[in-house]
């Protein structure tokens, strides 16, 4: 199926909480998914005006005055209800923060349900499809308007591995534990999401935690893959030449906090011996910089670790680029952006085989870690090392990889397998109406 294809466009309801052509992470989604999918079909988008502080619907509009209004594509802008607008204004990691966030949001969702009644009224959709906030907890209403239904990508149903929270500071231990609890326990017995997920024709899932979920708990009929970030092509993508006479250049980034749990990747680094020269940027900051740069002076590599802090996205991306491979130690994630990054500079990845990056990453283009306990993950990032700093052209093959593997996840590709998901999916509907 292409863009041009004889096949009819469908009208198309979709919902995304936030949205900004500016934005990366759910707003980012919000935006992308839609634009591309227009492509394909007659989308008309329900989205907030303003929400966490910030004004969405003036990003839109600045940006389409600047480059065009997106073909295909119709915004209907849906304004937060006064107590909703409370709960989402301030928002802090916190498991209450979260809740008023998901509280607010629901409160929003309601009012979009009720806009797209009066827009179905009007002229029917062919197929309704909730796109964010991606996580699990809030399915929206729209697979109550007797239409086709599509949710996702799907997020959140991984868990933070008890066995790793020795790792992490006491207020990372009480915000993981405890969302640890409250997650386990909305998996079961979310009532709505379960519903939803029994009537949808198909969801896309960020990793096998969230096809369990949604397949074996919930019984939803059809789920796939489908990373709820993409790539865009880089100016600074190259296929990465290590000389194994000099050091391994690597590079990390993140957020400094308990689940990047670099403590991983610093344990690996201390145990490669004066054999495996390696270098190592560490991007970003966070309430762990400082126990984390202790924890490098106490193991003996801090000469061996640069720290940036907090960089601008375009220079983060420039020192990222510089390396030869991009190692990624969170042990809880949806699909992280600095990998699909990474991947799209042609960089291989060291991760751990789980959630998002499990997902995205495969032999061609990284190595994974399974993740099972800390000493298992500090000896296969080290074993990792060891390997490709041993072998240049196993640098270069996996670079390759990782070139074609970020066209595979590029923003395209994926409102392809969308398109192509409704049109498939719509067959079968109508055969069996």
């Amino acid at each position: 199926m292409s863009a041009a294809s004889s096949i009819p466009r469908k009208r198309v309801l979709m919902s995304a909480f936030v949205v900004s052509p500016v934005r990366g992470s759910e707003p980012g989604v919000g935006w992308n998914v839609p634009v591309r999918v227009a492509s394909y079909h007659d989308v008309t988008l329900l989205c907030a005006t303003r929400a966490q502080g910030e004004d969405y619907r003036s990003e839109i509009e600045e940006y389409c005055d600047l480059h065009g209004h997106p073909d295909g594509l119709s915004f209907e802008y849906v304004g937060l209800p006064p107590l909703a607008w409370r709960l989402v204004r301030f928002q802090s990691n916190n498991p209450l923060s979260r809740a008023l966030l998901y509280k607010g949001y629901a409160i929003w969702q309601r009012a979009a349900y009720r806009r797209a009644l009066e827009l179905h009224g009007r002229r029917p959709f062919d197929l309704a499809h909730h796109l964010s906030l991606t996580g699990f907890r809030e399915p929206g209403f729209l697979w109550k308007l007797g239409i086709p239904f599509f949710w996702g990508p799907v997020a959140g149903a991984s868990n933070m591995p008890w066995r790793f929270f020795g790792m992490m500071g006491w207020r990372d231990r009480l915000f993981y534990g405890t969302r640890n609890v409250i997650n386990t326990w909305q998996m079961r017995h979310s009532r709505r999401s379960r519903r939803a997920a029994r009537l949808a024709r198909h969801i896309w899932v960020v990793g096998d935690d969230n096809r369990r979920l949604v397949c074996d708990t919930w019984g939803c009929r059809n789920a796939s893959l489908l990373p709820d970030s993409g790539t865009c092509p880089r100016v600074a993508a190259r296929i990465r030449k290590h000389d194994e006479t000099g050091p391994l250049r690597l590079a990390w980034s993140g957020l400094h906090i308990g689940r990047k749990a670099l403590p991983i990747l610093l344990h690996a680094l201390a145990g490669l011996g004066p054999g495996y020269p390696v270098e190592l940027t560490i991007l970003g900051g966070g309430a762990e910089t400082v126990a984390w740069q202790d924890l490098a002076q106490h193991l003996g590599i801090r000469d061996r670790t640069h720290w940036t802090g907090q960089l601008p996205q375009a220079e983060a991306v420039a020192r990222v680029a510089e390396a030869d491979v991009f190692v990624f130690t969170s042990i809880q994630e949806g699909t992280p952006n600095v990998v699909l990054e990474a991947l799209s500079l042609g960089l291989p990845v060291i991760c751990h085989d789980a959630c998002g990056m499990g997902a995205v990453v495969d032999d061609t283009c990284g190595i994974k870690v399974p993740l099972r306990n800390p000493a298992c993950s500090i000896k296969g990032f080290a074993e990792a090392i060891r390997r490709l700093h041993c072998c240049p052209a196993e640098v270069a093959r996996l670079s390759a990889g990782a070139l074609r593997r970020a066209d595979e996840l590029s923003w395209d590709a994926k409102a392809r397998v969308i398109a192509e998901t409704y049109e498939r999916t719509l067959v079968h509907w109508s055969m069996d109406r």
